[in-house]
């Protein structure tokens, strides 16, 4: 993770007196690419603090009433902490700000794991929760943005390539399926592991009121790869899991392939955009194309080769 914003010692006591805490230490912490986390342990409980380098005030308040609803819920993940005023989310140079409890672990990017069917219980338990108000219609990312990454030549043959599968999305896209309410972003650094056991989904700064066949692509192609190849073996066990919780219609199990495409090249867009043209990062500036070369890795996969993973 870019640590795009530095925190000092008062840096955190001024963030953590609105919050009425005392911090022993800090940490900054590995994770996503839009923003800067950080471990922060007191006498009594351990926090994540997140700066969010990328995404609006209201964005970010309306994410934390997300993590409130899955709350109510019962689904487990990061909670969020309010000031004693009773505010989710607060603002510190210009950047908005959340707390969280802790949720001791590794992420799955860390670690090597051998339960993936939990992975795909926790998907299905989240698509059974209804959709929160005011939650996006929309994938943040998805394909209605991804042209935005054509037309600027900092690749040419990358922006060939995703011209070719923005085309190849559009004109097979499968409308016709169910939405719920879906985490959007599920790769490797957001699922959390303890001593060998999974522990939760964290992040849900994508989550959106989407076709909840996304959530699996996204899935199989954030956290189910191999040395760039699918790893059918993991792909098999979170449908199982999934399957053992919630329920996929023909046609959801058929458009798995399509979405796993979908979402590879969705991200290999988003880093394209993030890494080269709107904040270019010399350490980044290649995810898009490893992203775009294991989306053509699935897509070369034939439909009846895939579809094994199917059970």
């Amino acid at each position: 993770m870019a640590k795009y914003t530095k925190l000092t010692d008062a840096d955190i006591a001024a963030i953590t007196k609105i919050y009425g805490l005392k911090i022993t230490r800090f940490e900054p912490i590995d994770g996503g690419d839009a923003n800067s986390s950080f471990l922060l342990n007191s006498l009594k409980s351990d926090y994540v603090l997140t700066v969010y380098e990328k995404k609006t005030l209201a964005k970010v308040d309306r994410m934390a009433l997300m993590l409130k609803h899955l709350a109510k819920s019962d689904y487990y993940t990061n909670q969020v902490i309010s000031t004693p005023d009773g505010s989710c989310v607060v603002e510190y140079h210009t950047k908005p700000v959340i707390l969280k409890n802790w949720i001791p672990g590794d992420t799955l990017r860390d670690t090597d794991q051998k339960d993936y069917r939990s992975i795909g219980e926790a998907i299905a338990s989240l698509h059974q929760i209804p959709a929160p108000h005011l939650i996006p219609t929309d994938h943040p990312y998805g394909l209605v943005h991804m042209p935005k990454a054509l037309g600027h030549g900092f690749d040419l043959e990358y922006e060939t390539w995703l011209a070719d599968k923005i085309d190849y999305l559009q004109d097979h896209f499968p409308r016709d399926l169910p939405k719920t309410f879906i985490h959007g972003d599920l790769f490797d650094d957001n699922i959390i592991y303890h001593h060998g056991q999974f522990q939760a989904i964290i992040d849900f700064g994508d989550a959106c009121y989407y076709y909840k066949v996304y959530d699996l692509g996204s899935v199989l192609f954030g956290a189910c790869m191999e040395n760039g190849q699918l790893d059918f073996d993991k792909a098999k066990d979170v449908i199982r899991g999934y399957r053992e919780i919630g329920e996929l219609e023909e046609s959801e199990r058929l458009a798995i392939r399509f979405f796993t495409i979908y979402a590879g090249a969705a991200i290999s867009a988003w880093h394209y955009l993030n890494s080269n043209i709107r904040r270019p990062d010399e350490a980044k500036k290649d995810k898009h194309k490893l992203a775009s070369n294991r989306t053509e890795q699935i897509f070369q996969i034939p439909q009846p080769e895939f579809n094994t993973i199917l059970g």
